[in-house]
């Protein structure tokens, strides 16, 4: 009864929110027979819908939105980005693609400034998304970029949240020429809200790719321009690194949770956090905490934190449940937690973006992409008119050949074999863990998906408990404190606990699919 009162406080307060704003609400939440799509831009979105519309399945459509977010979502990913892919197909085979970015042979000396060619790996998207294309998709390469070329030729309006974003991190924009020249003013200034914003450069590079396919940036003409731009300004990628980069098979990790198959990407992706989580929380009868009790709030901080420190474990082992059931005896909700602070990494400011997407006949895409922080390497190709993305290890230790290990989690569970949720999340580091919080609000706690996907978020990294504190009553705080949490209490969502972008198949008398974009982002679902 008490799980049922909290449940029913907690939905009236999210409702309240959603009519104050009905009209991000109807952007962000759809309802549909045949297929939906679900990311971070509504441009992007609607590319991916009219791809479904015109006969292409969810592999046509998801193509078309990653494309298209390139064009509009540049801070978050590029031509130049990476991108880790799963894939459902109706015949009950799951597939993974890697398209991560790969350091060039000659990555041996660190930048250690976070930023400019030193830190420009060889790209995997383009590769990445043209292989998913061919292997499984049914329109041409052309078709599919169309939109993305038509976003990038006709401009897009800079909203409120890109003109934020070219404030706080396009502080280097005026260091490299390229940047400059395709991503500020002529007289130097930042794009301003309301602004139309054209990317011409852009378009070509995309016309080129749909006309003769990816292998024009790794071989051809615009390797070239690649490497010219390497060549005089002291990056590390030569001809030789783009010709010989490959995609790769990308590992697909399976788990159980509550009678759901789980699918979730490997290899260098944190699937394996995702599910080891999922097994912790099987331990416990989650409908007996409500979601503002202090031992709810105390296990997702403690289940967040062992998978996180447990990321770099060989997958198989992190993902056992031999694993689960040794670490589940840490945990402790009615007593201090001893936190193991890892000294290498800081939380960052919530990266990279996603997108989902189901088609009518069941085939269904999650599919996350990332060219590092914001914006990348801060450097733009004067040709290509993209961004180059960043690598963290090659502004650290750089390692030749070597693909870095990073948070993305695309993630599908099945249920009876047939996709149930697709999901995934941007967010860095809080990616596995805003998956598996959005998971459980369906699973368990049996909400609705916008709500799920809006639900307040916490996680504990490094010391410190961050937590949407919206709807939690002080008494609860008061007890994290006794239990020695260091609390930083957010007053209204935000970006740094993730961005879900999920879908959702009800497979009854009707198929009814949801699709919820999260509110902390500027995103759409959009059905047909």
């Amino acid at each position: 009864m008490r799980y049922r009162v909290h449940k029913i406080l907690l939905s009236k307060a999210i409702v309240v929110l959603l009519i104050l704003n009905w009209q991000l609400f109807a952007q962000r939440y759809s309802e549909a027979k045949h297929g939906m799509v679900v990311t971070s831009t509504p441009e992007a979105a609607t590319a991916g819908l009219n791809m479904l519309k015109e006969g292409g399945n969810a592999i046509d459509a998801a193509a078309a939105t990653a494309f298209a977010l390139m064009v509009t979502d540049p801070a978050m990913c590029s031509l130049a980005g990476r991108s880790q892919i799963l894939i459902w197909l109706k015949n009950g085979n799951s597939v993974g693609i890697d398209g991560a970015t790969e350091s060039p042979a000659g990555a041996r000396q660190p930048a250690k400034i976070g930023h400019g060619y030193l830190t420009i790996p060889i790209p995997g998207s383009p590769m990445a998304l043209e292989e998913m294309i061919k292997r499984f998709g049914t329109l041409p390469l052309q078709k599919i970029m169309q939109p993305a070329i038509d976003l990038a030729r006709n401009g897009i309006i800079i909203n409120t949240e890109y003109h934020q974003a070219f404030k706080k991190h396009g502080k280097l924009f005026h260091i490299f020429p390229g940047t400059k020249q395709h991503f500020l003013k002529e007289n130097g200034d930042f794009f301003e809200e309301g602004d139309q914003f054209f990317q011409p450069a852009l378009a070509r590079t995309l016309e080129k790719i749909a006309r003769t396919g990816s292998k024009i940036i790794y071989d051809g003409e615009l390797a070239d321009a690649i490497v010219k731009d390497m060549s005089v300004n002291g990056g590390a990628i030569r001809d030789s690194d783009l010709t010989h980069y490959r995609t790769l098979p990308g590992e697909v990790l399976e788990g159980n949770y509550r009678g759901f198959r789980v699918l979730s990407r490997g290899g260098q992706c944190d699937g394996g956090s995702v599910i080891e989580m999922l097994n912790l929380l099987e331990f416990y009868d989650l409908k007996t905490y409500s979601l503002t009790d202090f031992r709810y709030i105390a296990l997702m901080a403690q289940v967040n934190h062992i998978a996180y420190n447990d990321e770099y474990l060989p997958d198989w082992i992190q993902i056992s449940p031999a694993t689960a059931k040794r670490r589940q005896r840490e945990i402790r909700l009615d007593e201090p937690f001893p936190v193991t602070i890892k000294t290498e990494t800081e939380p960052e400011a919530g990266e990279t973006n996603h997108l989902s997407v189901i088609d009518k006949g069941g085939n269904a895409v999650s599919i996350t992409q990332s060219i590092g922080p914001y914006f990348g390497s801060k450097v733009v190709n004067p040709e290509l008119g993209c961004f180059y993305a960043y690598s963290y290890d090659m502004n650290d230790d750089p390692i030749p050949f070597q693909r870095e290990k990073t948070s993305q989690s695309p993630t599908i569970l099945l249920k009876e074999d047939q996709p149930f949720l697709v999901i995934g999340s941007a967010g860095s580091s809080r990616i596995p863990g805003s998956i598996v919080q959005t998971i459980i609000n369906v699973v368990d706690y049996e909400m609705n998906l916008y709500e799920a996907v809006s639900s307040p978020r916490l996680f504990l990294l490094k010391d410190e408990l961050r937590i949407e504190a919206m709807l939690i009553p002080r008494a609860t705080m008061i007890k994290l404190e006794e239990l020695e949490y260091r609390l930083r209490p957010y007053k209204e969502r935000n970006g740094w606990f993730g961005r879900v972008h999920a879908i959702e198949v009800a497979n009854g008398e009707k198929r009814v699919i949801t699709g919820a974009a999260d509110p902390r982002d500027y995103g759409a679902a959009l059905g047909y």
